[in-house]
């Protein structure tokens, strides 16, 4: 019996190494990810391609429909709103400079 006792306990020490070895290695190879989701998205894969959904309420009516567009229609999106958000903050400054 005390045969059968070492062995579990040399097994044991080595299946924690064993696992973050592999965990490491699966860490270490870079893998095709798909594109990170942004807040308030939920992501969805099309035909191999990922979308980003969002469910919104037109005005004037209660029922809410789902907007998904690509990564790069995401993309544009996001630079148009900063950019219209820029120009919103130069007016307010050129408007406060003039008064």
């Amino acid at each position: 019996m005390p045969a059968f006792a070492a062995e579990p306990s040399a097994t044991s020490a080595t299946a924690p190494a064993a696992t973050t070895t592999a965990a490491t290695a699966t860490a270490a190879t870079p893998k095709a990810e798909a594109p990170k989701v942004p807040a308030g998205y939920k992501g969805k894969t099309v035909d191999g391609v990922t979308l980003f959904c969002r469910k919104s309420t037109p005005m004037g009516t209660r029922f809410p429909t789902e907007v998904c567009m690509t990564q790069a229609q995401y993309l544009e999106s996001e630079r148009n709103r900063q950019s219209m958000r820029n120009e919103l903050q130069d007016r307010q400054k050129s408007y406060s400079i003039n008064q």
